[in-house]
């Protein structure tokens, strides 16, 4: 499975006062195809300097032919080191010639970074045993860290997310055991423990999107599934707004609490921590005072965003507001089907569209799904 750890590097053995010459050759001769690995470091040894090479018989030969006569030189293989300076493009960069060519395809293509933590999805393989699994994931997460020089711990994805936390439980694979982070966002700064809260940087541009859109000064906003703060914090940043942030994960309202006092933000943010559905109990003296007060509601809870559009009408002015939903939603046609479902749930709260602000696939969730977001306008 995995290539020789004591496989040796081929290198062209020159003296250093013909090192300038042979540089000029290989400048002028190998530019589409680098002859040079960038990869291992040059050695020094008294008057002589090796220059590690790339692998290859048939460019080894063009080097031959190239330098011919002109240079005293040769050829010898030696345990080579890494070069620190070297910046790997990929994962598969950096294991290409290090694990055999059948299993290049289980290297994952993409991965979340959070802070200075990696969270990465490996496919087990049913032909390997347990210590070549746990190998295999090992050399993954070291090149994940290589290509990316700011992480320091690795995490495998195991299952899916679930519960009303929407948390997955996650294992540790390479670097610091840790799973507390801080991460920048928007010129934002949010500390969060990856194993006690649910947050994704792949809706950073989602964030910046809403948070740099029309809202207008003095709105008051509620973000009814606000996790950490991404969302929240992002639009107080930037507007003199008055937002309700509601989490019913008790660790992620600590966090969130935490993340607003350390941001410099314009608005003012309220942090609770309770279930949003009970806001509209006539008990509950919070959802009394924003009972039809509220200017924009966020609701980005894909999953279940839809069984909770009577609490954004609830919340929302009669005389109209605006929601951002975020919903998977099934292929084909997934856009449609997103604000159908929508006009569908907020016609029967007797509230209507009146009009639809954007709507457009933020990413491929799954082989038969998309994550859609929808911007509309409703009014009573």
């Amino acid at each position: 499975m995995f290539k020789s750890e004591n496989e040796k590097e081929l290198f062209i053995k020159l003296k250093k006062s013909d090192a300038q010459e042979f540089l000029s050759l290989i400048n002028r001769f190998f530019k589409k195809k680098p002859i040079l690995n960038q990869k291992i470091k040059i050695l020094y040894e008294s008057k002589y300097i090796l220059f590690p090479l790339i692998k290859d018989e048939a460019l080894i030969e063009t080097l031959k032919n190239t330098v011919g006569d002109d240079i005293k030189y040769e050829f010898t293989k030696l345990k080579g080191i890494l070069n620190p300076k070297f910046k790997h493009k990929s994962i598969i960069d950096v294991l290409k010639d290090d694990i055999n060519e059948e299993f290049l395809n289980l290297i994952p293509k993409s991965y979340d970074i959070i802070g200075d933590i990696a969270i990465v999805e490996i496919d087990d393989v049913e032909s390997l045993d347990e210590r070549e699994s746990i190998l295999l994931k090992n050399k993954i997460a070291r090149a994940l860290t290589l290509v990316n020089k700011n992480v320091k711990s690795v995490y495998e994805k195991k299952g899916k997310i679930k519960g009303s936390y929407r948390l997955r439980e996650l294992q540790h694979i390479f670097g610091e055991k840790k799973t507390k982070t801080t991460h920048k966002e928007n010129n934002c700064i949010f500390n969060l423990d990856i194993s006690q809260v649910f947050f994704t940087p792949r809706l950073v541009f989602e964030r910046k999107r809403i948070a740099s859109s029309n809202i207008q000064e003095k709105e008051i906003i509620v973000d009814l599934f606000s996790g950490v703060g991404p969302f929240s914090i992002q639009i107080a940043k930037n507007y003199d707004v008055t937002i309700h942030s509601f989490d019913v994960n008790p660790r992620a309202y600590e966090q969130l609490k935490e993340n607003i006092s350390l941001n410099k933000i314009k608005g003012e943010i309220f942090p609770h921590n309770i279930d949003v559905k009970k806001l509209t109990a006539s008990t509950n003296e919070l959802g009394v005072s924003l009972k039809n007060k509220v200017d924009r509601v966020i609701m980005n809870l894909p999953e279940k965003s839809i069984g909770f559009i009577d609490i954004a009408c609830f919340l929302m002015k009669k005389s109209g507001g605006i929601i951002h939903s975020y919903q998977f939603s099934d292929k084909p046609n997934a856009v449609e089907k997103a604000i159908n479902n929508l006009q569908e749930s907020i016609i029967k709260q007797k509230y209507v569209v009146e009009k639809i602000i954007n709507s457009k696939i933020v990413k491929h969730y799954s082989p038969k799904a998309e994550l859609i977001a929808v911007d509309l306008k409703i009014k009573s």
